[in-house]
């Protein structure tokens, strides 16, 4: 059911209690630094506690801002169905060929990178899937947002461990004209340290990032309170106390923050995406990020599953997680081709995942059933009951294929109609994914 508005406001209160009496724990020199003497602030053995009235009046304004920022967005905006490669942190691919499990190469890259661009006009969005394993450690992910760029139009830069990557990635997107934005993840419980943090600041300190996000993955009973309700508390906190901190230390630079929970399996020790679980906390983070006027945020329409092989969990958990999600309004489809979270890549469930994305989208729009298409229809009947058949008549020629939505993948025919020697799905995703490949055209302008 959905959670009542004076249920939110309650765990805003308590998040908000959270930062004044515990406060953030924040060990980098430059930010205390920068924050020290500021109203609101109280700073004692690198726990920076954060009065309410501070944090309200920042939390009010960042809603101001960001809905005017959706407006614009929103101003003459269809929906198109997006299906987002998400968190491109691949280390293995599943073979096109011969279906095994093997570590990424560079050429695997390219080519699944091909995949993805030559997908574009079926919505498909992102670049380069995962880091080579072939090449030194330290050049795996610079690698990464290189092949991106040059072979997928929709290319973001690879996922960095550290600012000399993060400086790489930010002069090749610089060289293309992209915008170059950060993630700082706050520790659970409640602390602003750690790699992110390190990696952000030298770009925060010479104004190059164009964009940071605050969020944390708290753990339901691991790193927060096994109740999710505790969790997304402590997960407020978590957001709003990092957002107020930087916000203060760098306020020239554009800030945002989300607010996450996660599901703990406490049986193999990590998140369990495509789970039941899993997918009910992504329900209730689209709630209460909607509640700090954000618009619907990770994990809604989420295509992740735990499963290692294009097989039935797989399919399953990626199809139900999804289908919930389709149903909160306008959204990308995330973790596209994505196994195991995010460590394989896979061609063919990529092209599955387009299937499944489509029919998920029909679902979602309904059908249309109105008054005036129900005066439409006595006339229809009027013009074809004498005729025996309705398949001639104008509305069903022009507007059968408006109305129905015709598969690539799937078999729609019984059995006795049915081509008695046609592939399977996942034959034919194979095929289609091949096709893709040696189809693709696009590379990247020789002078960027």
């Amino acid at each position: 059911k959905a959670i009542d508005a004076s249920l939110l406001e309650k765990m805003h209160e308590e998040a908000l209690e959270i930062l004044n009496n515990i406060g953030i724990r924040v060990t980098n020199k430059r930010i205390l630094k920068k924050i020290e003497g500021v109203d609101g602030f109280r700073i004692k053995d690198e726990r920076v506690k954060i009065g309410s009235e501070l944090a309200e009046d920042m939390v009010d304004g960042y809603r101001a801002t960001v809905r005017r920022e959706d407006r614009k967005r929103k101003s003459g905006l269809e929906e198109v169905i997006i299906l987002s490669i998400g968190y491109p942190g691949c280390t293995h691919i599943l073979d096109l060929e011969t279906d095994k499990l093997r570590p990424l190469t560079t050429d695997d890259l390219i080519d699944s990178t091909r995949l993805i661009d030559s997908l574009y006009d079926c919505g498909v969005r992102g670049g380069a899937p995962g880091a080579p394993q072939d090449v030194p450690t330290h050049l795996s992910r610079i690698l990464q947002c290189k092949i991106g760029y040059e072979y997928s139009r929709s290319a973001d830069y690879a996922p960095f461990e550290n600012y000399v990557e993060a400086e790489y990635m930010r002069r090749m997107a610089n060289a293309i004209g992209q915008k170059f934005c950060m993630d700082v993840y706050i520790v659970s419980p409640l602390k602003l340290e750690g790699v992110s943090v390190d990696r952000a600041i030298p770009l925060l300190e010479d104004g190059t990032c164009e964009g940071l996000d605050v969020t944390s993955m708290p753990l339901a009973g691991a790193t927060a309170p096994l109740y999710p309700i505790g969790a997304f508390t402590q997960g407020i906190a978590e957001s709003i106390g990092g957002y107020v901190i930087l916000h203060e230390a760098y306020p020239k630079a554009p800030i945002t923050f989300q607010v996450g929970g996660f599901h703990f399996d406490m049986k193999h020790g990590n998140v369990v995406f495509g789970s039941p679980e899993q997918t009910l906390m992504d329900l209730i983070g689209v709630a209460v990020n909607q509640f700090y006027g954000n618009k619907a945020v990770y994990g809604v329409r989420s295509f992740r599953t735990m499963a290692k092989k294009v097989n039935v969990q797989a399919q399953v958990e990626k199809t139900a997680s999804a289908a919930v999600g389709v149903l909160t309004g306008l959204s990308d489809f995330i973790h596209s081709g994505l196994l195991s979270l995010d460590e394989i890549f896979s061609p063919v469930q990529l092209i599955i995942d387009c299937e499944i994305a489509h029919y998920l989208s029909k679902l979602a729009k309904g059908i249309d059933f109105s008054e005036e298409e129900l005066e439409s229809s006595m006339d229809i009947i009027e013009r074809c009951a004498s005729k025996g058949t309705f398949m001639m008549d104008k509305t069903t020629l022009s507007e059968y294929k408006h109305i129905f939505w015709q598969p690539e993948l799937f078999d729609y025919s019984l059995l006795h109609t049915s081509k008695r020697e046609m592939k399977d799905p996942v034959e034919r995703a194979k095929d289609r994914a091949r096709k893709k490949i040696a189809e693709h055209n696009f590379q990247l302008e020789e002078d960027k």
